[in-house]
């Protein structure tokens, strides 16, 4: 992920552009793109700054601790998706595969493949003499 522009550098461009600079001119002089451009015309207007917003952080979620990992030795035996399927019904709370399978990473476990059990493919060769 790119490093934001500074405050100084944005306060600069945007009051170019106040005094009558086209964008298309200040795209060229501080090579900044025009959808940047516009993006801080709009966030100086809906905010009265420049000042990037902060960033949302998600919420960790709640597979940790010893919920989790009763609920995992209940559930060992499903495969992630319907680890969450049962999570869901079981908490009220959506979360997807990804989060079960690093949650279960963080515990140390493996996790199911597959759904159903496959043969072996391996075939039993007689001795040559």
């Amino acid at each position: 992920m790119a490093k934001g522009h500074s405050i100084d550098l944005r306060e600069r461009v945007v009051g170019t552009l106040d005094e009558g600079l086209s964008k298309r001119a200040a795209h060229q002089l501080f090579h900044i793109s025009r959808s940047t451009l516009d993006h801080w015309l709009a966030l100086r207007q809906q905010t009265g700054t420049l000042a990037p917003r902060p960033m949302r952080r998600t919420r960790r979620c709640q597979l940790e601790g010893a919920v989790f990992q009763e609920f995992v030795r209940r559930h060992a035996h499903c495969t992630l998706g319907e680890m969450a399927v049962a999570w869901h019904q079981e908490k009220g709370v959506l979360l997807s595969v990804m989060s079960f399978s690093r949650a279960l990473c963080r515990l140390g476990w493996t996790r199911k493949k597959r759904v159903f059990s496959t043969r072996s493919v391996m075939k039993w060769h007689a001795p040559r003499s």
